[in-house]
C-alpha cells in the first residue's frame, strides 16, 4: 500500500522542521531570538500581557464561558 497525500505532507513538514525552515532568513532568526530571549524580550512580554488583559478569549475570561 502506498503513502497517502496527508502522510506525504506531514513528512515534508517534519523534514523542514528538522532542517530549519528556509523561509526564515538569518535576520529573521536573529530578531526572533532577540524577541524571545534577548534584549527585546521585556517589550515582547509586556505586549503579550497587554493582549491577555485586553482580549477575554486569550485571557481565559470569556463572558459566555460557564464556570
Amino acid at each position: 500500500m502506498g503513502v497517502s497525500v496527508g502522510e506525504e505532507i506531514l513528512e515534508e513538514r517534519r523534514r523542514r522542521r528538522r532542517a530549519g525552515d528556509p523561509r526564515l532568513s538569518a535576520e529573521g532568526r536573529e530578531i526572533l531570538r532577540r524577541v524571545t530571549r534577548g534584549d527585546l524580550q521585556p517589550e515582547f512580554q509586556a505586549a503579550l500581557d497587554a493582549d491577555l488583559v485586553a482580549d477575554a478569549d486569550l485571557g481565559g475570561e470569556h463572558p459566555d464561558q460557564a464556570d
